[in-house]
């Protein structure tokens, strides 16, 4: 195997690796995006009908939706050039594949100055709290409501004192230790106003916000390790072009001596 061979069978593997975290992030980038349409959902929709902007918790996952998916693209055209050696398609590759760098690069600057910041917090308890006050006085939004307690083992908005003005008992989801959000079957849960598990609980807005943030480090995380992959791969790349184009003038003095040799014989 040639240099130009050794060179597409890495080229081949590192876009393996290529694939996989950019489908992580795309998989990834569709979870963030449902865990806080569940959550922004339950929101009193008449406290929003002229707000038009767009929060960075809520741009971040189509932000890396769109950063997976162009990953997904460059690495489909890295194994074409690979698999065929083409010259052509192994330097397109190379151009898409530092767009892919400034995409990514980019993605993980916006996501760690702006998005992992004190705005994300704001606009993750400004969104807890209208959901806790908007189920007051609907019952299908506290159902909702408790799955977000339950799946995220938190109680109230701010803290479990907020039911203690309004309730004689905590709502069981306070005190679930099991369903995580996740059960649809029926038991019962004893949560007294004294009962200690809620009362040590923290409030929905700081679990969430504590997440959010989680969720927006390791996304970016994600995206540096794939951009260090991709710079791996652009060298790689970039030899194999230039194995391709010494490889190319031998194999046209080889056709051209065949030919002179069977015209030799043919005389």
């Amino acid at each position: 195997m040639g240099s130009s061979g050794v060179s597409s069978a890495v080229l081949v593997i590192l876009n393996i690796l290529n694939v996989v975290f950019g489908l992580a992030l795309t998989a990834a980038s569709i979870w963030f995006f449902i865990e806080l349409q569940n959550v922004t959902s339950l929101r009193n929709q008449n406290h929003y009908l002229l707000d038009y902007k767009v929060y960075w918790p809520q741009a971040i996952p189509w932000i890396f939706l769109f950063s997976g998916i162009f990953v997904l693209m460059v690495s489909l055209c890295g194994f074409v050039g690979a698999k065929k050696q083409s010259r052509s398609i192994v330097l397109v590759y190379a151009i898409f594949q530092v767009i892919a760098l400034v995409v990514l690069i980019i993605a993980t600057i916006i996501s760690l100055v702006f998005a992992d910041s004190s705005h994300t917090d704001q606009f993750v308890a400004d969104t807890i709290w209208d959901a806790y006050n908007n189920m007051k006085g609907d019952r299908s939004v506290e159902a909702a409501f408790g799955v977000v307690e339950k799946r995220y083992q938190c109680c109230g908005a701010g803290g479990p004192r907020d039911y203690k003005n309004w309730r004689e008992n905590f709502p069981p989801s306070c005190c679930d230790t099991y369903s995580h959000g996740w059960s649809t079957g029926e038991y019962i849960i004893d949560c007294d106003i004294t009962n200690k598990l809620p009362n040590e609980r923290l409030g929905c807005a700081e679990v969430a916000s504590h997440y959010a943030r989680t969720a927006i480090k390791v996304f970016s995380a994600a995206a540096v390790f794939t951009a260090l992959i991709g710079i791996v791969n652009l060298v790689v790349a970039l030899l194999l072009s230039k194995s391709l184009k010494k490889r190319k003038p031998m194999d046209v003095s080889v056709t051209a001596q065949n030919e002179f040799e069977s015209k030799k014989v043919l005389l």
